[in-house]
């Protein structure tokens, strides 16, 4: 069954304070549950399971979405390897211009991406990456299920092998198949493919119950 490919994880780290969570919480982001300007998903302690092997080596990485900036600069002071890239994207060209502005870094890159065009996603990360592959590409721009598909299947070729894919944000609603039915093409790429419901003590995203992620990590 390809449902087998999609299991779900679910992680409660309400007792799980990393200093990436200490780092989105003086950022400002709402990928962490401390954070006490809005929303607050409890993002940062699942990332550092997924990340920390990555700090001690040079990485490229990029995020979809740029919102207030808070996260392009939680990630800048994360991924301290002087040879680490990050790279931003966001189809409000004032939003690009800002976090650069924001997080005034060399290693910070920030350009468009509307990821409601076709072509615009692989566009964008061909132009940003010159031709090398992302160790890392993280979506969190505007949650649309057709945004959301598009992004993975024109991000996925991108990916280094060994590489992930994550798409945030996912409603808890919303069905897997979802997913599993239109990306299974990338699916047959991927070593592990897996959905991370995460909770926390903190967690708050009234409205919306969306703080689910996708991860696909390629071969």
């Amino acid at each position: 069954m390809l449902s087998t490919l999609f299991p779900t994880f679910i992680i409660d780290s309400s007792r799980a304070t990393t200093q990436l969570c200490h780092t989105g919480h003086i950022c400002g982001t709402d990928k962490s549950p401390y954070n006490v300007r809005g929303h607050r998903h409890p993002y940062t302690a699942v990332y550092t399971m997924l990340f920390a092997s990555l700090l001690s080596r040079p990485i490229r990485m990029a995020e979809i979405g740029i919102a207030n900036g808070a996260s392009a600069e939680m990630w800048e002071e994360y991924f301290t390897h002087p040879e680490s890239e990050i790279h931003m994207f966001d189809n409000d060209a004032g939003l690009v211009e800002y976090v650069k502005s924001r997080v005034p870094s060399e290693r910070l890159r920030a350009n468009t991406m509307n990821v409601a065009i076709d072509g615009d996603v692989s566009r964008a990360l061909r132009q940003s990456s010159n031709g090398e592959l992302y160790d890392v590409i993280i979506d969190d721009s505007s949650h649309n299920l057709e945004h959301q598909i598009r992004i993975v299947k024109e991000a996925m070729p991108f990916i280094k092998p060994g590489g992930m894919l994550i798409i945030e944000d996912i409603f808890k609603s919303t069905a897997d198949e979802a997913y599993l039915e239109p990306l299974k093409e990338q699916i047959q790429q991927c070593a592990f493919a897996y959905f991370v419901q995460c909770e926390h003590t903190l967690r708050w995203s009234p409205g919306w119950d969306n703080d689910k992620l996708l991860v696909l990590v390629k071969h």
